[in-house]
């Protein structure tokens, strides 16, 4: 072994148990403590001058405040005598991702989603932190008693500002890349700020190799392989393993979208989307062709020629007869040559149903488009249940104690549902009603309060928005109190298909920098909460911002 027998007086190294493309890993022993750890030493390429090391053991500092069940725990940092850098670490015992890809091909998607879900959550405390991991890949990820464990937070951050007085991208002198291109995100690819995001981009690699056995691009080049990751859209997950919900394969293309800011904002709200697609129902129709399907049912004994020359013939009769019936006249059949013979190159699309809310302009969530190149064109999703916002007024003021506020539609897991203010003048109390339908008929499945202790009599007002990006709307509520002489406000954000609420409250002062000062209440604590957390403190600041 090329390293000295004894690590920083106390480490003391027993054999190899790994090598990548950054360094080696040993199995040591801490003597103090006798218990194994795990120590990488970088390679030489990496070794920089004094500013380097400097930057070396700031960023371990950093790295060391990580602390998550599903990252191994950084121990102590240093240099070896010859100036190689080196990392302390927890010794998880377990297999990589890559050896159990090499064994098992893909993975059933509950499996997946899973192992992708459990290394958000350790992305989402490490990004909070502010490191960046950018080396997402099989060989960093170990699988063990404790379930996932993500290796090496933050060493490629390192390595790259290492290489950057020497490289004008993430590359060594000798040109060799500081992350694994066939993992990298485009921005990574390209030399461009890495962050969050990027990271998003890799998990979403992963995932798509976990599902489908392979990663989306593959070439023996690095330089071509870098390009196609830059550049073209990955290959549609169906094509590749069709038993997936195709809920769960949008999913994993917006994580591989190839700008940032189409990706999840937050690792919180990727695990919220991927979580979802294994439960969320299709609101697509199946791809059933009946013609096609009859016809070659019908004729069992015919050949391939027939079975696709019938639905040919029957379309252009078809045709002929609707050109007919528009214009009096016979129509003439078109000729069809190899040139005007369709070409399937259309993209799938999720577009979530239009919403309503009581300002009476209907709006559309945006189209994700998840650029799954080319795939047979999907049919039009099943139609839903249209409801007026008179109507939906009318249905909630059956249910409701008070005086009906605002009143909003939107789609849900279950369907259409109405949401409704419900205000009580005597008492000063609001809540807000959830109804869905349930035997054909709306019931009431969630009554909340909005207000709270010293917070009443307060109007309130309702808006739309998709703070997860999950294509699902939530509910923000907005209220004011109309006490003389206070200037509070409370805003309580609604999950409709968690049946949740994340609430704050303004106190009418602003900070130095001319931000509102909040406190959040108890049900807006935890990681999971972060992306709801986010949509309160943007409505917070469109308030003051509109007051000036």
């Amino acid at each position: 072994m090329d390293v000295p027998q004894f690590i920083a007086g106390r480490f003391r190294i027993e054999r190899e148990i790994g090598r990548g493309g950054m360094g080696t890993v040993y199995l040591a022993t801490h003597l103090g403590l006798e218990r194994p750890v795990a120590v990488k030493i970088i390679k030489r390429e990496f070794v920089g001058d004094a500013d380097v090391a400097d930057r070396f053991l700031r960023e371990a500092r950093t790295m060391a405040k990580l602390h998550h069940p599903h990252a191994a725990m950084i121990f102590d940092a240093g240099n070896l005598p010859d100036g190689r850098h080196f990392i302390v670490m927890e010794f998880v015992e377990g297999e990589t991702l890559s050896q159990l890809l090499a064994r098992e091909g893909r993975f059933p998607a509950s499996r997946a989603v899973e192992i992708a879900t459990e290394i958000c959550d350790v992305l989402e405390e490490a990004h909070r932190l502010g490191i960046i991991h950018r080396d997402l890949k099989p060989s960093n990820i170990l699988l063990g008693k404790r379930g996932v464990c993500v290796l090496d937070f933050g060493v490629a951050k390192v390595l790259a500002s290492s290489a950057e007085s020497t490289a004008t991208h993430a590359s060594t002198g000798s040109g060799q890349l500081i992350g694994t291109p066939r993992y990298m995100s485009p921005e990574q690819c390209l030399g461009q700020r890495v962050g969050a995001r990027s990271d998003l981009y890799s998990l979403g690699v992963l995932l798509y190799e976990m599902l489908a056995g392979r990663p989306p691009f593959v070439d023996p080049l690095p330089s071509a392989l870098l390009v196609k990751q830059a550049t073209q859209p990955a290959p549609p997950l169906p094509r590749l393993r069709q038993d997936i919900p195709r809920s769960l394969a949008l999913a994993v293309h917006s994580l591989l979208a190839k700008r940032p800011e189409d990706r999840p904002r937050t690792a919180a709200a990727a695990k919220a989307l991927l979580e979802r697609s294994l439960v969320r129902p299709d609101r697509t129709l199946p791809d059933i062709q009946p013609l096609s399907s009859m016809v070659a049912a019908s004729t069992p004994g015919n050949g391939i020629l027939f079975r696709i020359g019938a639905p040919l013939v029957l379309v252009t009769t078809f045709g002929a007869l609707l050109a007919w019936g528009y214009t009096g006249q016979s129509a003439s059949a078109p000729r069809i040559t190899k040139e005007t013979l369709p070409v399937a190159n259309a993209q799938l699309q999720m577009t979530p149903a239009s919403y309503r809310t009581d300002s009476g302009r209907d709006r559309s969530a945006a189209t994700r488009d998840v650029g799954f190149g080319s795939a047979p064109s999907e049919p039009a999703p099943p139609v839903v249940e249209q409801i007026s916002l008179d109507q939906a007024r009318k249905t909630a003021g059956k249910f409701a104690t008070g005086t009906i506020g605002a009143v909003a539609i939107l789609d849900t897991d279950s369907g259409t549902a109405i949401v409704a203010v419900d205000s009580q003048r005597r008492s000063g109390k609001t809540n807000f009603l959830l109804l869905e339908k349930r035997n054909g008929k709306y019931r009431v499945s969630s009554q909340q309060p909005l207000d709270g202790k010293g917070f009443r009599h307060a109007s309130w007002s309702a808006e739309l928005v998709d703070a997860d990006e999950d294509g699902f709307q939530e509910l923000l509520f907005s209220g004011k109190d109309s006490s003389e002489g206070r200037n509070l406000r409370r805003m309580v954000l609604f999950v409709p298909n968690d049946k949740r609420t994340y609430s704050m409250q303004m106190t009418g002062e602003t900070t130095a920098n001319g931000t509102p000062k909040i406190q959040w209440l108890s049900n807006a604590a935890g990681t999971e909460a972060a992306v709801y957390r986010t949509a309160l403190r943007q409505k917070a600041r469109a308030i003051v911002s509109k007051k000036k």
